[in-house]
């Protein structure tokens, strides 16, 4: 493209031929519908910003270093077709109908085993396969051209296929005896032919309307200079690669008083669900907001795309390590800096959702009403959540077994070393050899299941109490008294192993026994429970998820574990409850943050305080706020 503008072929563009560039930028811009009234000036700025050493040329390598940092350049030369690419076109999948279906363009019904037609993923338009070329491209719009475009906007109907009742007569729809009846993409209202002149043309978005990304929200960002250059700086390797993406050629300005949903969806979590869950919430919402974490490669894309909003709401459909995942690309953006406010909900696809367990979005998405549920999220509360940072120190020898990377520097839910991290470890690996033997969330529990009985058995971890040293707030734990423990849990909710309370409940409302039996047996296991640091009796200490203390576990084996999980027994060992912990290993672990394992050999590991998020209760939210501790200890 360069040599193209180089009429002369000396290896640079001078004043000329930046002036014929000018113009041809105007020429695209004036194709693609765009306002040209001020753009003239902005684009001669553009082309002496990518002079950098200011001789009045522009070089090759000037041209190469403009084009990663002057996004619209490409655009406008009429090379990136990334802003239009796909946007009023349909996107096909195949699909199996459960019910009668017609094809919108011949008009006549699909039929055939299996698979019968297709359909498009944002509208529903469905057609043969024979018929699939003549469809006409008049899928929904997702975006417009120019800020100048009426705000309004119209009902995008689909006709057929769209039993139920009429939203507006209430009586049923005959929608097997052919092509009738008539549902709305954006609203989802659903109408008999005859209903819909009764109805305005104006579409209101419905009860998701505060959700919803109007296209008429969003335009190319051609007219806007990109504050993407400095936080390149800020950001490693991997996140500055999105920088590039398509969140960055629009701007978004959306509907006074909206929250507008960010969806971040993780396919690969827990039972798989999440293709399924994408198609849903690229159909109800504006698809620019739904984001595949597969694809995209991380977050990052997505807040990138929504810098221009000042307050909106996040989904995050998948695990617990996805949740993590977001949070952490949610301190990289720093939104307390920016003004912006970003709330984040869960919809719990993984396989032991322990965080979306103690906020009470349940232990896994069981197909509930997506409707239903994005109104769930409008009638939030908050409660605080704590976070923790974690700090690695190795002594490393040339003989030492190196160990594996560290999934993370930040724990949410807990931090555990021991046997519980040895079966997820186990875990983790068969499922990278073996993805296709974990395609479902019972799949999953069963193969936990296996290793927990094998773990048992072989007691990796045996005496794990003797070969390790904890303290918490400066005082040495005594692991010594006591039974021997096989597993150390570091616990910020009182939720882990998909639903289990190592901590226990708070036994203070209930009935004490009088019997002399029981009340031996609690001063015994309040004897387990109690160390040096403290003559506090834990056994009646609350265990919250905003009280800036994180409490420690230990378990006696893998049962142990089994038998809190089933209520056999009451609780772990308790063994402390504190704002800081460190943890000194004399030999190669296992170990696990928040579901994600890892071999550790021996190091020194410290908690300390961190940012801290605010949850909405009943159906949460999280807030980014700053920290009001220090990052280490």
């Amino acid at each position: 493209m360069f040599r193209l503008y180089d009429t002369d072929g000396n290896g640079i563009l001078d004043s000329t031929e930046l002036d014929c560039i000018v113009n041809q930028m105007m020429n695209v811009a004036e194709y693609l519908g765009w306002d040209v009234t001020e753009l003239r000036p902005i684009l001669m700025d553009m082309m002496v910003e990518i002079d950098y050493d200011a001789d009045g040329t522009v070089s090759l390598e000037e041209w190469k270093r403009g084009g990663m940092t002057t996004i619209p350049l490409l655009v406008l030369l009429g090379l990136d077709t990334n802003v239009i690419k796909d946007d009023g076109n349909h996107v096909w999948r195949l699909k199996h109908f459960n019910k009668p279906a017609y094809c919108n363009l011949c008009l006549n019904m699909l039929v055939g085993f299996g698979k019968q037609g297709l359909t498009c993923t944002f509208c529903k338009y469905t057609v043969h396969e024979r018929c699939v070329q003549r469809a006409p491209a008049s899928c929904i719009g997702t975006y417009v051209k120019s800020k100048k475009t009426s705000q309004s906007m119209n009902h995008h109907w689909i006709e057929g296929n769209c039993p139920g009742k009429c939203d507006k007569c209430k009586k049923s729809i005959k929608s097997y005896n052919g092509v009738t009846g008539l549902h709305c993409c954006w609203c989802q209202i659903t109408l008999h032919n005859k209903c819909a002149s009764h109805v305005k043309p104006e579409c209101t978005f419905g009860d998701i309307r505060d959700h919803i990304l109007p296209p008429t929200t969003i335009c190319p960002a051609v007219l806007e200079r990109q504050p993407t250059v400095v936080n390149k700086r800020q950001l490693n390797r991997t996140d500055s690669a999105m920088l590039e993406g398509s969140g960055l050629q629009f701007q978004i300005t959306p509907n006074p008083g909206t929250h507008p949903l960010l969806v971040f969806i993780n396919p690969k979590s827990g039972g798989k669900q999440g293709t399924r869950i994408l198609r849903k919430f690229q159909y109800l919402l504006n698809p620019r907001q739904v984001f595949n974490l597969a694809k995209t490669g991380g977050p990052m894309t997505g807040f990138q795309f929504y810098k221009d909003v000042p307050v909106f709401r996040v989904l995050c459909a998948g695990g617990d390590g996805t949740i993590g995942w977001v949070l952490e690309t949610m301190d990289k953006m720093n939104f307390q800096q920016s003004g912006q406010e970003a709330q984040v909900a869960i919809l719990p696809l993984g396989t032991g959702n322990d965080l979306s367990r103690c906020l009470r979005w349940g232990g896994g998405y069981e197909g509930e009403n997506l409707i239903k549920f994005l109104q769930k999220i409008e009638r939030a509360t908050p409660v605080q959540l704590d976070r923790w940072n974690i700090e690695f120190s190795t002594n490393e020898r040339e003989d030492e077994e190196k160990g594996d990377p560290i999934p993370s520097n930040i724990f949410n839910n807990y931090f555990s070393i021991g046997v519980d991290a040895s079966i997820a470890h186990r875990f983790h690996m068969m499922r990278e050899k073996h993805p296709e033997k974990f395609s479902s969330r019972m799949k999953n529990k069963l193969w936990y299941f296996e290793f927990g009985t094998s773990e048992t058995f072989s007691a990796t971890c045996k005496n794990l109490h003797d070969k390790i040293d904890i303290m918490c707030d400066g005082v040495s734990l005594d692991l010594a008294s006591g039974p021997s423990l096989e597993c150390i849990a570091i616990l910020n909710i009182p939720s882990i192993y998909g639903g289990s309370n190592l901590w226990g409940d708070n036994p203070g409302g209930r009935k004490r026994s009088k019997s002399s039996k029981s009340q031996k047996k609690r001063e015994k296991e309040r004897d387990f429970s109690s160390n040096s640091m403290s003559s506090s009796d834990f056994n009646f200490t609350i265990q919250e998820i905003g009280d800036k203390q994180i409490e420690v576990v230990g378990l006696e084996n893998a049962f142990h574990a089994a038998q809190v999980r089933t209520g056999l027994r009451a609780s772990g060992r308790r063994l402390a409850q504190c704002s800081s912990v460190t943890i000194r290993t004399r030999q190669r672990f296992p170990m696990q943050i928040d579901g994600e394992p890892w071999m550790q050999p021996p190091c020194t590991v410290r908690f300390s305080p961190r940012v801290y998020v605010s949850l909405y209760d009943v159906e949460f939210f999280i807030v980014i706020k700053d920290s009001k501790y220090s990052e280490t200890l």
